[in-house]
């Protein structure tokens, strides 16, 4: 099912020339495809979703619809031949005769060259083509990227539908390969905060245990990048948690595990992140980057 909140903004008729989905993803993927079904859609079923029936519906279940194009990360990132096959691709009619759509997941992986050429394309829309990115985090986008999209964020309990009925396996490996990823990330930030109440010394064998994942094709700086965006997740469900108990409400940590920081501990640590995030996409050394970041967040971490 299309989230009802997106749903809801197609049934409407409120529907933007781009969209910027953040969150988990998995969750993200899935969305971003079944969005692109739903604005294809010939027929429509009622609130926004789509019909699954027609024709159009059928093409991107099968994989094979032509005024569909996704864009996936070649390697680490979204490489800049592929934005311009993209610019290429806006500039030419409908093959259906209808909407067109374009779908960048993690959009955020865009290098400077290849973010300028897709924001040439945000300036001047072209009639019935859709632009539809995916990230994280809004905020690891050009800010002249952010104020040309409608951003919508997912929900982190968003659930996930039966893929193996909607998607092709051209679809399939990619959001298998998150999910994993992203659940492996999952389990190290879990250890990072069982780690952080005790002497620091753990804490630089964790941040040294990134290593190239062969089988999967995954570099280390892609792992950093999951993991670190899963840390933001946990330091903001830190910062809700405080401030849902302060209120006397009741409130559990389903990622994190264990309540570590306080509110303001959170978001000074969610600073230090965002700053390890730029290092990594830098030419920092990841590991060193990764052992100066958990040291600084034990040191934060004891002072809550």
């Amino acid at each position: 099912m299309l989230y009802d909140k997106l749903a809801g903004i197609v049934a409407a008729g409120k529907i933007s020339h781009a969209w910027l989905l953040t969150g988990r993803p998995e969750h993200t993927l899935e969305q971003a495809i079944m969005l692109a079904e739903a604005l294809l859609c010939r027929e429509g079923a009622p609130g926004g979703q789509p019909c699954g029936r027609c024709a159009s519906c059928r093409k991107i279940a099968a994989g094979n619809h032509p005024d569909l194009q996704l864009i996936l990360p070649r390697g680490a990132s979204v490489k800049i031949d592929q934005t311009r096959a993209m610019q290429y691709m806006a500039n030419l009619e409908s093959y259906e005769g209808g909407r067109r759509a374009v779908i960048i997941h993690n959009a955020h992986t865009m290098p400077p060259a290849a973010a300028n050429s897709l924001l040439k394309i945000l300036e001047e829309p072209r009639g019935g083509l859709f632009l539809i990115l995916t990230a994280p985090l809004g905020d690891s986008l050009l800010e002249t990227i952010l104020s040309r999209v409608v951003w919508v964020r997912l929900p982190e309990n968003l659930p996930l539908g039966e893929t193996d009925s909607i998607y092709t396996e051209e679809y399939l490996p990619e959001l298998q390969k998150e999910r994993e990823l992203a659940g492996l990330m999952r389990e190290k930030c879990r250890r990072l905060f069982e780690l952080l109440p005790g002497d620091g010394a753990q804490l630089v064998v964790l941040a040294r245990s990134f290593k190239e994942d062969k089988q999967r094709s995954i570099p280390v700086k892609r792992q950093m990048r999951v993991f670190l965006d899963e840390l933001l997740a946990c330091l903001h469900e830190q910062a809700v948690v405080n401030v849902r108990r302060a209120a006397g409400e009741q409130a559990e940590l389903p990622l994190s595990g264990q309540l570590v920081f306080d509110k303001n501990g959170a978001l000074q640590a969610a600073a230090l992140v965002e700053d390890a995030r730029r290092d990594i996409d830098g030419n920092v050394n990841g590991g060193l980057a990764m052992s100066v970041l958990f040291l600084q967040l034990h040191a934060i971490a004891a002072g809550c």
